[in-house]
C-alpha cells in the first residue's frame, strides 16, 4: 500500500514533500457534532471546545451535522486511517508557532533554565522570564490544548482502526504504532510540564459520562500509557529511520522510550530499575548504527549542517517538527534572528525573542566550538550580499540560511529527538547502574566533546562523570526544550556563578527573580479547571 503524505505526496523519501500535517481532520470534528448535537448542558459543550479546540461553541452548535461525515461513515478504509493518523500529528505544532508578533509559547519552557535574557517585545514571555506568569497564561493553555487535541485525535483512530480492513496488516500495526507513539509523546509532555493530569484512553462518547475527569496519579500515566504506547509503537513501526519524511520510525519510539525511562529514574518518581532500562534502550539506537552525530566536512561545519533544511530528518535527526517552504512554513527561525537589525532580503523585521545570558555564554570553556564562537550554537556577526551585521550574541542553532531569501517564514525543521541525546543518556543511565563509566560511556561523551573541540575526558569518578554528562546535556542540548525536562528530573539547574549544579528551589534567574520551591510543575490552565472543579489541588 502506497502511504499518502500531507500535501499527498506519493513518495514517502521524497526530500521536496516530507510529511506535513493538516490543521484539523473533519473524523473528530464529525463525531462530536452527532455526539453533542442534542445536549443542552451548556459546560459540557464548552469542554468539547476548549479540549479539542475544533470550533467556536456557537458555530459547533449552528452546524448541520447532515452535511458532516460521523464515526459511523468516516472510518472505512485504510486512507480514512491514514488522513486520521496524520491529524494525530498537526498538533504537535502549536507550541513552536509565532503567535502575534514575538510571541513564542516554548519559551515558557526555556526561562527557567537560566540560560537566557528575555527581549521579547510580547508581555507573554516576560511573565516567565520574571516569574509572574499565572495559571491563565496562554502559554499553559496553548500546550495543555494541543495535548489533549492530539490525544484525542489518537484514541479516536486507536477505537476506530481495528473495524478497517487492510491488505497488508503490517501497515495496519505501523499506523497503530504512530497513533500510539504520539499519544505516548503527548502524556509525555503533560506530565513533565503540569504533574499529574487526566488519563484518558479512549475517545470520547458522552461528555456526560467522560466529559470532567479527575486528575491521574504521573505513577499511573507513565505505567498505563506512555511505557505501553512506546514499547507497542517500537515493535510494530514500520520504518526504522525517519525516511526523511518526519513520520515516527522504529529509532524514534526507542530514544523516546529511553528519555522516558530515565525521567522516571528521576523526580517524581525515583525509580531505580528504570535506570537500567533507560541504558539497554539507548544502547539499542547506538549499536543499530541508524544514526549519527554531524561532523564537518569541505563544505559545512556541523553547525551548519544542524541549522540546514537540507540536513532535516537525516544522520543525527532521529524525529523532527517538520515544516516545508512554502506549503507549510515554520515562523519559529526569525524569533531568533538577532534584533536590532536586518540582513534578510525581504527586509523583513527581526524578532530575536531570547538572547543567551552573558553568564551562560562564559560558562562554555574558550576553546569550545558551541560558545562564544561565531557562527557555533551562537553568532554574533554576519555577512550577506557584501555587507557584515554586528550584533549582541543570538541563537545560530536554528539559522538556516534561506530564510534570508524567505523570511519570515521558512521551511526548517524543530529537532525534538536527536542522536546527542540519545549518547548522553546512555552515558549517564550507564553510570547510575554500574557505580562508574565504561569505555563506552566515555566515547559517548568524548564524542560530544570533540566535535565541539574539546579534549577527551578520563579516569572520573562516578559523580564527576555524572556532573560531566550534566554540563554536557546543559551546553548542548539548549534552546530544545530539553534542558527544562532535565531539570524536571533532577530537580538541579547549572548555577553558571558557581559553576556548578544547585537545587532549582532559591535559583536566581538572570531576571533577578527567585525560583520558589513549587513553581514547577506549571499550572493547570485557568480556564480548564474553571470548567472541571476536579482538576483544582
Amino acid at each position: 500500500m502506497t502511504r499518502k503524505l500531507l500535501p499527498l505526496a506519493e513518495d514517502m523519501h521524497s526530500k521536496d514533500r516530507p510529511f506535513m500535517a493538516p490543521l484539523v481532520q473533519e473524523p473528530i470534528r464529525l463525531v462530536l457534532t452527532l455526539t453533542f448535537k442534542r445536549l443542552k448542558m451548556k459546560k459540557y459543550v464548552i469542554i468539547i471546545c476548549v479540549v479539542l479546540g475544533l470550533a467556536s461553541c456557537e458555530d459547533f452548535l449552528e452546524e448541520d451535522a447532515r452535511s458532516m461525515q460521523t464515526n459511523e461513515n468516516f472510518y472505512q478504509t485504510e486512507e480514512d486511517i491514514e488522513s486520521s493518523v496524520n491529524s494525530v500529528y498537526s498538533f504537535l505544532y502549536a507550541p513552536y508557532a509565532r503567535y502575534g508578533f514575538d510571541d513564542f509559547p516554548s519559551a515558557m519552557l526555556e526561562m527557567v533554565t537560566g540560560q537566557w535574557n528575555n527581549v521579547s517585545q510580547y508581555p507573554e514571555t516576560g511573565f516567565y522570564y520574571n516569574l509572574t506568569n499565572t495559571s491563565g497564561s496562554s502559554y499553559v493553555k496553548i500546550f495543555w490544548e494541543s495535548c489533549y487535541k492530539g490525544i484525542e485525535s489518537a484514541n479516536l483512530v486507536i477505537d476506530n482502526i481495528e473495524g478497517v480492513d487492510f491488505l497488508d496488516n503490517g501497515e495496519k500495526n505501523s499506523l497503530l504504532a504512530e497513533a500510539r507513539f504520539l499519544r505516548g509523546y503527548y502524556y509525555y509532555l503533560l506530565v513533565n510540564i503540569f504533574g499529574d493530569v487526566p488519563l484518558k484512553l479512549t475517545s470520547t462518547v458522552s461528555p456526560i459520562n467522560d466529559g470532567l475527569l479527575p486528575k491521574t496519579p504521573i505513577a499511573d500515566i507513565y505505567d498505563e500509557a506512555i511505557v505501553p504506547d512506546l514499547i507497542f509503537a517500537e515493535e510494530n513501526l514500520k520504518f526504522a529511520t525517519p525516511v526523511a519524511n518526519g513520520r515516527a520510525s522504529v529509532g524514534a519510539a526507542k530514544t523516546l522510550l529511553a528519555k522516558v525511562y530515565l525521567s522516571m529514574a528521576g523526580h517524581p518518581l525515583n525509580r531505580d530499575n528504570t535506570m537500567e532500562l533507560a541504558r539497554a534502550k539507548s544502547l539499542e539506537v547506538m549499536d543499530s548504527g541508524d544514526f549519527s552525530l554531524f561532523q564537518s566536512d569541505g563544505s559545512l561545519t556541523w553547525f551548519d549542517k544542524l541549522n540546514n533544511a537540507d540536513y532535516d530528518n537525516l544522520e543525527e535527526h532521529i524525529w523532527d517538527l517538520n515544516y516545508n517552504q512554502p506549503d507549510y512554513p515554520n515562523g519559529f527561525n526569525i524569533y531568533f534572528l538577532p534584533q536590532g537589525v536586518v540582513f534578510t532580503e525581504t527586509a523583513f523585521f527581526q524578532f530575536g525573542g531570547y538572547y543567551p545570558d552573558e553568564s551562560f555564554l562564559d560558562s562554555y570553556a574558550s576553546e569550545d566550538l558551541r560558545g562564544r564562537n561565531n557562527m557555533g550554537f551562537f553568532y554574533n556577526s554576519f555577512t550577506t550580499g557584501g555587507e557584515t551585521y554586528d550584533f549582541p550574541w543570538a541563537v545560530y542553532k536554528f539559522f538556516d540560511k534561506g530564510i534570508l531569501q524567505t523570511a519570515p517564514n521558512n521551511g526548517k525543521n524543530f529537532p525534538l529527538l536527536r542522536y546527542a541525546d540519545v549518547l548522553l543518556t546512555y552515558a549517564e543511565a550507564q553510570n547510575e547502574v554500574d557505580g562508574n563509566p565504561n569505555a563506552t560511556s566515555y566515547q559517548a561523551v568524548n564524542d560530544i566533546r570533540e566535535r565541539a573541540g574539546l579534549a577527551p575526558v578520563s579516569g572520573l569518578t562516578q559523580s564527576e562523570f555524572r556532573k560531566e554528562v550534566w554540563k554536557q546535556r546543559y551546553w548542548e542540548l539548549c534552546a530544545e526544550n530539553k534542558t527544562y525536562f532535565d531539570i524536571v528530573r533532577t530537580q538541579m539547574v547549572f548555577d553558571t556563578q558557581l559553576g556548578d549544579f544547585v537545587p532549582l528551589a532559591g535559583f536566581e534567574l538572570p531576571s533577578g527573580a527567585v525560583v520558589p520551591g513549587d513553581y514547577l510543575p506549571f499550572p493547570i490552565p485557568l480556564s480548564e479547571v474553571q470548567i472541571n472543579p476536579l482538576l483544582a489541588d
